[in-house]
């Protein structure tokens, strides 16, 4: 019996190609599209790291006024942090740091870490030659020694077995090889080499502790948000013992996947909604198809039941439908996921000079699977068990009576209804959320960063300790590459810089000369970015001076203290007039205080995310205060390839043990800050254009077939001598009606959403308003015109015509 009802249902599908076709596609949109965005996000945030017990590694971050940006925690709060918590269990933890190597082929330079000696333990893998660290390694005036990754050991070692014989040139110094990591091992996301983190017993007070960020395993019988409860305690008592340091700081635990999201999980939520609300919108549609043929067979249905026909038979008969299409459209969906995640790992991995995270592998997984078949059978339910289930159901006699000749049926009508604002409710929200998702995205792109990037090639270089420890060699170093690089053909003007225009800086808290500060909390210091610049660089850049000078050669010289402030500094703190105003970093020891003098303001600049707001910039003289890892932009006589060349063969004649790295054109450099978001709001788009055209055709179906279910109706009112002007405005006044019933909480539904991503992304309120309004007037016009086309078609009826009309 059961093959008999598959057989049946076939030819049902076969006699309507046109609908069978249409309810596959519809399905396959639905499940792919709301498939893609899960897994994708999976992948990126949830995805357990793989190794053993990889799901229970948490990462322990500080947040300062509770941002939540995976900062670095103070050592001493991390000790602190381990004798209180309980549920967390084998602490470590590493600093970030990025490593010259120096071989037989040049230098070259390698993501790396300072790790604590249990960082192998606590990943539950070792290395596949040699060993892992030693407690005494971690001590100061120990044996300088490194673990190397699998791929340094085939490339740079030919995979010798001896490998942990040999000796690595680190920043100019000797280290012993002592083991090397499996492959695929780059824990704890694009790490290379692991280094030991050195105890400096000399650094005893908060200001001079390192900080670093925390791990830890945390115990099954314990929540996250029970973890985070307690962090909230133990900084918050660490804070009244020491409030000068500590004001506004706590700690949080995420998983290291998860850490990326930071603030942005008002967008991933977002995201999430929309996928659900498209796949809802999708069951919407081909359950009303279905249902709409289900209705045509009411009557024959209830006489099958009058004649005794089971009901389980009837429902069978019915489902079988559901599940052949909604099979057949989620295969093709799958498919497309498959296509999709193939095509998202070549456009993510854009978004980085390095390789992304080692766990960024977009396929078709053990969760995208489950996923599918979890959606895939809820949306057999809801398609094809539910409207099965209530048309065989309830007293046939009844069935036979609605829908009387001239008339919709009071149930069929009422469902339609609920059809209709349904999908004015979904498509409303998507679309508010989408559009400003996407007017986000537009803006961000097309901001002002304060610089020209036209024809710029920038480059990074990174100053190693062994050679580069005195600030005057830093000075030195400076100055002699933009001399030797404005001297060489192909290269005009050269900017050195710490941080240039559009890259994250270094963060500073200051203290003003004559204003008043709490003397217990460090939370009222303003901060700003703290860039360290080459006299001439800001000019060259195209960074306008507003009031004041530009850095010059009197400038020069580490006992000098002057600065420069951006526009947006000048106003917030001097109401305009800095110029000759004085400030101090505010975590300095007080024995070596010394006040720096504005001599400029220029315009402002954006430093790091282009969302929300901006913290205002102070420039110094890299001349008087130098740091190790600095930033090259160069005017281009030529092409990209010859001015790499250059800065290479420059770099070599003066240090060959330094590399250069992120070799890129500063408008891809200045591309790549935008690019995630620029892709996200293109997946919103996509959703958005989806529940356009689901919405819209959904929305004309159900208006036409109720219209269509009231031709006679329609005719006998025209018999009656009811002129077209007057049915046309009864029907568009029921039509706007539904707007209202669906578009009022979708506008509501959708704002909410977009208030939350406009306050991530500084997009103001205005332009939420105006989305909403425009959002609205395009639905409501699609309502409106789904209601007056169809009733304009019944109307053409001779009247007669109409009545006779089955």
């Amino acid at each position: 019996m059961i093959f008999q009802d598959f057989k049946y249902a076939l030819r049902l599908l076969a006699k309507k190609p046109g609908f069978t076709a249409l309810t596959t596609l519809v399905m396959a949109a639905g499940i792919g599209l709301s498939v893609y965005m899960f897994s994708f996000f999976n992948t990126i945030l949830y995805k357990d790291l793989s190794f053993k017990d990889g799901e229970s590694i948490v990462l322990i971050s500080a947040s300062q006024n509770g941002e939540i940006n995976s900062d670095k925690i103070n050592l001493l709060d991390f000790n602190e942090i381990k004798k209180s918590i309980k549920g967390l269990s084998e602490f470590g933890g590493y600093i970030n740091t990025s490593v010259n190597v120096s071989g037989r082929d040049g230098a070259r330079r390698y993501n790396a870490i300072f790790a604590q000696e249990n960082i192998f333990k606590i990943t539950r893998t070792q290395p596949i030659l040699g060993r892992g660290f030693t407690q005494d390694e971690s001590k100061t005036g120990a044996n300088k020694v490194v673990v190397i990754g699998f791929d340094i050991w085939q490339n740079q070692f030919g995979g010798n077995p001896k490998v942990t014989d040999e000796i690595l040139q680190i920043n100019g110094q000797s280290h012993q090889i002592i083991g090397v990591m499996p492959k695929g091992f780059f824990f704890p996301n694009t790490a290379q080499m692991w280094l030991p983190m050195l105890e400096d017993k000399t650094k005893l007070t908060r200001i001079d502790t390192p900080s670093l960020h925390g791990l830890a395993h945390i115990n099954d019988d314990i929540s996250m948000t029970e973890i985070n409860q307690q962090l909230t305690m133990i900084m918050k008592r660490i804070e009244n013992k020491y409030p000068q340091t500590n004001s506004g700081t706590s700690a949080y635990i995420t998983t290291i996947p998860g850490s990326g999201a930071g603030d942005g999980q008002p967008v991933i939520y977002t995201m999430h909604i929309v996928a659900i609300l498209i796949l809802v919108l999708a069951s919407i549609n081909v359950g009303n198809l279905l249902l709409s043929r289900a209705v045509e067979r009411a009557k024959e249905t209830a006489i099958r039941v009058a004649l005794g026909a089971p009901r389980s038979r009837l429902i069978s008969q019915m489902l079988w439908e559901s599940i052949i299409i909604c099979t057949l459209g989620g295969t093709i969906g799958l498919l497309v996921v498959a296509w999709g995640l193939e095509i998202s790992e070549s456009i993510t991995a854009t978004f980085f000079v390095n390789p992304p995270a080692f766990w960024w592998k977009f396929s078709i997984d053990s969760y995208t699977i489950k996923l599918f078949f979890v959606i895939l059978i809820s949306t057999i339910l809801v398609t094809g068990l539910l409207p099965a289930w209530k048309n065989s159901g309830g007293d046939f006699n009844a069935v036979l009576r609605d829908g009387t000749r001239g008339a919709l049926g009071k149930n069929a009508g009422r469902l339609n209804r609920i059809l209709v604002i349904s999908e004015i409710f979904i498509s409303m929200t998507v679309l508010i959320a989408a559009s400003v998702m996407v007017y986000a995205a537009y803006q961000q792109s097309h901001q002002d960063i304060g610089a020209d990037t036209d024809n710029i090639l920038t480059a990074r270089v990174l100053l190693t300790d062994a050679n580069y420890a005195d600030k005057q060699k830093q000075i030195q170093f400076a100055q002699t590459l933009e001399s030797r690089l404005e001297n060489s053909s192909g290269i005009a003007d050269v900017m050195i810089s710490t941080a240039l225009p559009g890259d994250y800086s270094l963060e500073a808290k200051l203290i003003l000369e004559g204003k008043e500060y709490s003397q217990n909390t460090n939370t009222s210091y303003p901060r700003t970015n703290y860039i360290a610049v080459m006299p001439g660089s800001l000019e060259k850049l195209g960074v306008e001076i507003k009031q004041g000078r530009y850095f010059n050669s009197a400038d020069n010289g580490i006992e000098k203290y002057t600065a420069l402030v951006s526009e947006d500094f000048a106003k917030r703190h001097f109401d305009g007039s800095a110029i000759g105003k004085r400030f101090r970093l505010a975590q300095t020891d007080s024995n070596k205080i010394t006040w720096v003098s504005i001599v400029g303001i220029v315009e402002n600049t954006i430093q790091g995310n282009r969302e929300g707001r901006h913290l205002p910039s102070v420039y110094r003289p890299f001349t008087q205060v130098p740091r190790k890892q600095i930033t090259i932009a160069m005017h281009m006589k030529s092409d990209v390839s010859t001015a790499s060349h250059t800065l290479r063969k420059t770099l070599q004649s003066i240090d060959p043990l330094l590399p250069s790295f992120r070799i890129e054109t500063y408008t891809q450099n200045n591309e790549r800050f935008t690019a995630p978001i620029q892709f996200i709001s293109s997946l919103t788009a996509l959703f958005g254009l989806a529940a356009v055209v689901l919405a819209a055709s959904g929305i004309y179906g159900v208006m036409s077939n109720t219209i269509n279910q009231r031709t006679q109706e329609i005719g006998i009112k025209r018999a009656l001598g009811a002129d077209e002007k007057t049915i046309t405005k009864e029907f568009l006044k029921t039509g706007g009606k539904q707007l209202l019933w669906g578009g009022v909480p979708g506008v509501l539904a959708g704002c909410g959403m977009g208030f939350a991503m406009s306050q991530l992304f500084g997009t103001g309120n205005g332009a939420l308003i105006l989305i909403s309004v425009s959002i609205t007037s395009i639905i409501g016009s699609v309502v409106m015109l789904a209601t007056y086309l169809p009733t304009q078609k019944a109307l053409q009826m001779e009247p007669s015509d109409a009545l006779h009309h089955d």
